[in-house]
Formats: C-alpha cells, structure tokens, sequence
C-alpha cells in the first residue's frame, strides 16, 4: 500500500479493499454494493476540492477509470457505469463507481440484479467482510 498518509479515507478501509493502487489513485470495493463490482476511487492526496487536483493527478484518472471498465466488462458483465462525487460526509476528492447491468449476473453464489436505478444506494446495507473480499480478490489483476 502507499506511503502516504492514508488516515483521512480510512472509512474505506483501503489497506483491506484496495483492488488497485495507482500513483495517484486508489481503487476500494464498496462497502455497499448497490450493483456488483461498485468501488471507491480515491485520491491518494487530502483536499476537498477537485479543483485543486493537480494536472497529474486529473491526468491519470482517465487510466484508473478505463481499468476499472475493463475488467468490470471482461470479469462482471458491465455494458455501462454511473460515477457519483458528492463528498457529503467525507470532504476529500473521491468517486463512488457503479458498474450496470442488462442482466442478472450469479457470482459467490448469490444472483446480483440491477434494479435500474441508483437512487437508494446511500441506503444499501453494508456487504460483510467475506463478501467484500472475494469481490476485491476477484477483480484484482492476475
């Protein structure tokens, strides 16, 4: 894991559920999946403006989105994705990532379906801790 000073994020639990560490990124599965796959892309540096991002932190977001569609579409069956930034309860820059689904999709022996909307996911229960890790094993790279 990074040597920054991840303490402000540590709600997201990054040192467990980071499935990819970028230079400037880290990418955590969600504790609430609303729709399979859901993760928290968050900026390794404490600011609570993306306007402050700097132009090489703003610059490698396109590559940590473009992996984290990839392997969504090859691994989960994605066909689209919403991103949510609102930084309500937690004032620094970070993105709340939802892949989509046409289909259900069965995996760790459960049937995932997406309802088509978004609008209750701040309400979604808190996935368990075996759960969550064999959704971060799973799309982590080979």
């Amino acid at each position: 894991m990074s040597e920054n000073n991840l303490e402000f994020m540590k709600k997201f639990r990054p040192d467990e559920l980071c499935i990819k560490e970028f230079k400037f990124w880290i990418v955590c599965v969600r504790q609430k999946q609303v729709t399979l796959g859901d993760v928290v892309i968050l900026l390794k540096r404490e600011t609570k403006n993306v306007s402050d991002m700097t132009k090489e932190e703003a610059s490698e977001f396109p590559e940590v989105v473009k992996w984290y569609e990839n392997i969504c579409r090859e691994k989960l069956g994605a066909i689209k994705f919403n991103y949510i930034i609102m930084m309500m309860h937690d004032p620094f820059v970070h993105y709340h990532a939802f892949p989509r689904y046409d289909k259900n999709v069965e995996l760790f022996d459960l049937v995932w379906e997406d309802k088509n909307t978004l609008s209750n996911f701040a309400s979604v229960e808190k996935a368990n801790d075996e759960l969550l890790f064999k959704i971060r094993d799973y799309l982590k790279e080979r």
